[in-house]
């Protein structure tokens, strides 16, 4: 389904303010198929793929790249750009670094997002309001407030309760890659490489969602601010009597 994501990011970002443009991210079967794309930038150097979503999140472009972009094997494979071999599952670049050994290292890689469903040759992330891309994820980098907030909008109708997939270090493997690959919703904070590499901010988390998802969470958080539930959340004195504040929301705590 096609959106009008300059309306839905302008409602998204009446809803809870952003100051990081949400963004899409789009999978290529073919990588000449990024020459169709308006505008598309292409890194001039060796980069992670966080470093290049970083570029769409927070200057704005829109970026296409490779596997030839990327630094070493590890990236490639974990994001889907190269097949995730046996030799990657030994997760030998990870071991006494990330993890204390080969064992620890092969089981941290064994539980990445398997990318092997879909075969693809190039990734293009793009700000959602530009329109370049139809994504087939959309991701938002934001405040814990912020994203507690997207998610209860997503939950307010046909609520269901999460349990996160989260991996550590390789955090794309638990936000957009999964997503795209299982279609669920997911959520991370950053890993070292992400803040690194990536620009992102250690008072952030991150999220990712199929559109149809994101569409639903920004409707659910206008029901919400329908009935009061907004951001920013306003502080309410811990040595208040709460009633005057809960009373706002649950009519019977008004006495």
């Amino acid at each position: 389904m096609n959106y009008n994501w300059k309306e839905i990011t302008e409602r998204l970002n009446n809803a809870i303010r952003l100051t990081k443009s949400p963004i899409g991210i789009k999978v290529f079967e073919n990588k000449s198929d990024l020459d169709a794309i308006q505008k598309l930038r292409r890194p001039k150097h060796i980069h992670m793929p966080c470093q290049i979503l970083g570029q769409a999140i927070q200057l704005g472009f829109t970026i296409g790249f490779t596997a030839d972009d990327l630094v070493g094997d590890n990236c490639a494979s974990t994001v889907g750009l190269a097949p995730q071999t046996e030799t990657w599952r030994k997760g030998s670049l990870f071991s006494g670094v990330w993890c204390k050994n080969e064992e620890d290292a092969a089981r941290h890689h064994g539980v990445l997002t398997d990318t092997s469903g879909r075969n693809y040759e190039a990734i293009v992330a793009s700000p959602l309001r530009s329109e370049r891309i139809e994504p087939d994820v959309c991701m938002i980098v934001g405040t814990p407030a912020q994203i507690f907030m997207l998610i209860s909008g997503y939950q307010r109708k046909d609520y269901k309760a999460f349990d996160f997939f989260y991996v550590g270090e390789s955090g794309c493997s638990s936000t957009w890659v999964n997503t795209i690959h299982t279609g669920k919703v997911g959520l991370s904070l950053p890993c070292y490489a992400e803040l690194r590499y990536g620009g992102y901010s250690e008072n952030e988390v991150i999220l990712s969602l199929t559109p149809d998802d994101l569409v639903k969470a920004v409707e659910g958080l206008e029901d919400l601010s329908k009935v009061g539930l907004r951001y920013p959340i306003a502080p309410y004195g811990m040595q208040m009597d709460v009633r005057e504040g809960v009373g706002v929301s649950y009519n019977d705590t008004k006495k």
